[in-house]
């Protein structure tokens, strides 16, 4: 027993031992990395992720990555083999200790200056994004690491990792996985903390110098969403958590206990609450997903494409609960929720995709082209928010209000939080399991399949009805889908019978500028559209094989309406389980 006890020791002695230190040059022309491995292999492969979880397309890091050198505790160079893009092997030569060091930042330094919730380096603050800073040694991924951040003065460090230091500069963590799932906001930032039942929370705010309007009711905000959440299961998944704002381009990204969110601003400082739902959202990913989640998302592989067909749940139905916890917390008014239902089965309705490419599909196929789909496309996120929905009111309809969906979560979080994720199968046996009733035909029909939803049959339950209408509308539909590689060009979807199709648009085609606005992200297309005027010119700028420019007057077409109603004389059954859609209740 002696003599094993000392053999495991000693392996765990020769083990390799990572640390890490990022240093925010004077210039800020990138961050400076450094990687020391402490008893490293003879040939160290390092790796930069192509891929960062919660974001399913290629990144191309590599491009980023410059000035790769290593050497030995003497001082001695080591040779580098760039094996692949996303691979370096070096050769210790025997060394007891090798250093890495390397520039990561982007090549093009106004899209590198610009802030975001994501990756940037400015004069007054900076995002370091995991996947794309951080090398990982090949094969030793579980291996535990630290982190130091070496900041120019008057700089403070925000992270959901774990200090080891008085001055909260260097950080632990298990592994490789959690490290990169723990965004790091560099820079002179505001500080809100919070308590949400029991537990620590924090807000960072980085606003380039200006301050959130009514910071109170910011909070408020924030801490109604946490309790009402953590409502829903009972305790907290983590320690602490800490929200990231970045004022600057939309959008979020959900981390294993923080966030980061991008917000303008000028939307802060016009509405206090206006990142509600995106708050919402990204904070209940801290369950699903993040401890909730597909068997194939964890550990990760992150040299190649990781499928599933579960993101209509892990995204789409985390739509849903965001909208559930606004309106169970106070924040959205009942009216509130039903308006933003009707809204989006309207753009549901409106999509001729539903009913070609299932929830499952468009799942699976994200990594992929449009054309894989013949160019038809729909969002995963609209599909699983009114799967969502729809499950919830089955579910409470099928058990008379003594079940709900909220069932459903806490039965996967008992049972798929740990080392191992739900299969498709499973998802639809926990279902059953939760509830007593089985809904494998609704799979058949609605996820796996792509179904019309008969809207008046399931909203009956809860005393509501579904009226369609349809109204003329300016005609400058043009649609956008994220870039096919970070840091691309945004895509644009052609709407099917729209007049950019007619002159000529594609799904797929690279958006440049519209009527001369240039093209960074969705939020532009959604502007550059709502900017047309009846019967205006509109001119798109697209890369297809080369550039191209598109011309086409906006006409007018039908636009979908829809209106939930209330059936004549609800039942109190009825109106018990529209109480706890919005409410919680059950019974």
């Amino acid at each position: 027993m002696i003599l094993l006890l000392v053999a495991l020791l000693s392996a765990q002695d020769s083990s390799p031992q990572l640390s890490y230190r990022v240093t925010v040059p004077t210039d800020r022309s990138a961050y400076l990395v450094e990687l020391q491995i402490t008893n490293p292999p003879s040939r160290s492969r390092l790796v930069i992720p192509n891929w960062a979880p919660g974001a399913y397309r290629l990144m191309d890091s590599w491009q980023n990555i410059r000035e790769v050198v290593a050497v030995s505790a003497a001082g001695d160079s080591l040779p580098i083999q760039h094996d692949s893009p996303i691979s370096w092997v070096i050769d210790s030569k025997g060394a007891a200790r090798i250093t890495v060091r390397y520039t990561a930042g982007l090549r093009d330094t106004d899209q590198w200056r610009r802030p975001n919730n994501r990756w940037f380096l400015r004069s007054s603050s900076g995002v370091v994004d995991g996947p794309r800073t951080f090398m990982y040694l090949d094969g030793w991924k579980q291996a535990p690491a630290r982190v130091t951040f070496q900041v120019p003065a008057g700089w403070r460090v925000a992270t959901g990792l774990v200090p080891t230091t008085v001055d909260s500069t260097t950080y632990a963590a298990p592994n490789y996985d959690v490290l990169i799932d723990a965004p790091v906001l560099l820079g002179k930032f505001l500080t809100y903390r919070f308590s949400a039942a029991g537990t620590l929370h924090r807000a960072v705010v980085d606003l380039g110098g200006g301050r959130a309007y009514a910071p109170g009711i910011f909070v408020d905000m924030l801490q109604r969403i946490a309790t009402t959440a953590i409502g829903i299961f009972g305790s907290a998944p983590y320690a602490d958590y800490t929200y990231i704002f970045v004022g600057g381009r939309g959008g979020g990204l959900e981390h294993l206990n923080s966030t980061t969110i991008g917000v303008t601003t000028e939307t802060l400082a016009r509405n206090p609450r206006g990142a509600e739902a995106v708050s919402a959202h990204e904070f209940f990913h801290a369950w699903n997903v993040k401890r909730i989640r597909p068997v194939e998302l964890g550990p990760f592989d992150y040299e190649h494409e990781v499928r599933t067909v579960n993101l209509w749940w892990s995204e789409g139905v985390t739509d849903y609960y965001a909208d559930v916890i606004l309106a169970r917390a106070g924040l959205d008014s009942p009216d509130d929720f039903v308006r933003g239902l009707a809204t989006s089965i309207g753009n549901y309705r409106s999509n001729p995709a539903r009913l070609l490419v299932s929830p499952e599909r468009s799942s699976w196929t994200v990594w992929d082209s449009p054309v894989v789909n013949n160019s038809h496309v729909i969002s995963y996120y609209l599909q699983g928010e009114l799967l969502g929905f729809l499950l919830d009111l089955a579910i409470r309809d099928s058990t008379d209000n003594v079940k709900s969906l909220d069932d459903v979560m806490r039965y996967l979080l008992d049972h798929y939080a740990g080392e191992r994720g739900f299969t498709r199968d499973e998802l639809v046996a926990a279902v059953r399991s939760a509830t007593g009733r089985n809904f494998e035909e609704f799979w058949r029909l609605y996820v796996s399949g792509a179904t019309e939803i008969p809207w008046d049959d399931p909203l009956r339950a809860a005393g509501g009805k579904v009226v369609f209408s349809e109204t003329p509308d300016i005609d400058a539909r043009i649609g956008s889908i994220p870039p096919a590689v970070q840091g691309g060009r945004w895509r644009a979807v052609a709407t099917p019978g729209s007049a950019a199709e007619a002159a000529g648009l594609r799904t797929g085609d690279e958006l440049v500028r519209i009527n001369g606005r240039p093209i960074i992200d969705g939020t532009d297309v959604s502007a550059a559209v709502r900017a047309v005027g009846p019967r205006a010119e509109v001119v798109v700028e697209v890369v297809r094989d080369g550039p191209l420019m598109i011309r086409f007057w906006a006409g007018t077409y039908n636009r979908v309406r829809v209106e939930l109603r209330d059936v004549p004389a609800p039942t109190a059954r009825m109106r018990r389980i529209r109480a706890g859609l919005v409410g919680g209740l059950a019974r």
